[in-house]
């Protein structure tokens, strides 16, 4: 369950998951984690993690890491039901019912509430693919999964586009966050952003947060979360065990 070899383009490499902690404002606690595929070689060195999934995406593989990751995400709530994680679903699977489906069956063979578990999907898709999508959203929704969409601000939905369906988290990217400080531009951008959403009942949550002075900018929104290396790197499995106490 630890770690998985897979076989790409005839190099071996050792796939294991990894979670980083999700901190919120008011309180300063873990309320939910996500899960992270890491990649090593034969040699054991961290290959970076965007450029072999393109390469997993373009060979076909892409199934067999979500796998790996959605087994290990129901493994640990079913060690502790109170846990609530999130894994990256790729946009070669969404709209793939029969996959979703083999998701929900794991849930009910693991005993695990699919409400534990959030689906994120890329903000990087088109407003008609979104449209295209809702069918599967929707069938998501009803099995009991949560949908995030993930990277919000780097692509090319914007806020109106977000009434299309009722996304339980919205991810605000790193890229409007990091340097908010520094740079009033991106400030107001994620101002704005934050004053449209935060009247609804969508969790917010702003990723890459490694500066305490655009930590100390975002303490006056207290409701939201923050997901970054300014609390915590992502952590083992075996490290999360320890943190949560399982």
């Amino acid at each position: 369950m630890k770690t998985k070899t897979l076989e790409i383009s005839g190099k071996k490499l050792r796939m294991t998951a990894e979670f980083q902690p999700i901190i919120r404002l008011s309180g300063n606690k873990i309320f939910r984690y996500e899960a992270l595929a890491r990649f090593f070689n034969a040699e054991g060195f961290l290959i970076p993690t965007q450029q072999i999934i393109d390469e997993i995406e373009q060979l076909g593989a892409i199934r067999e890491v979500t796998n790996f990751i959605f087994d290990t995400v129901c493994h640990l709530i079913k060690l502790k039901h109170d846990l609530t994680i999130s894994f990256n679903l790729s946009h070669l699977l969404i709209n793939d019912g029969e996959y979703l489906s083999r998701l929900y069956q794991q849930c009910l063979l693991n005993d695990v509430q699919p409400q534990s578990i959030e689906i994120e999907i890329s903000e990087k898709i088109t407003k008609a693919q979104l449209i295209e999508s809702l069918p599967f959203l929707k069938q998501a929704k009803e099995y009991g999964f949560m949908i995030s969409l993930d990277d919000f601000g780097a692509g090319n939905l914007q806020v109106d586009s977000l009434k299309l369906f009722n996304f339980d988290t919205i991810k605000i990217d790193r890229s409007i966050i990091d340097g908010i400080a520094e740079d009033e531009k991106k400030l107001s951008t994620l101002q704005d952003f934050i004053d449209q959403l935060i009247s609804t009942d969508v969790t917010i949550i702003c990723e890459g947060v490694e500066r305490s002075s655009d930590l100390a900018l975002l303490n006056q929104y207290s409701p939201i979360g923050i997901q970054g290396y300014i609390f915590y790197r992502p952590l083992t499995f075996t490290q999360l065990r320890l943190l949560e106490g399982f």
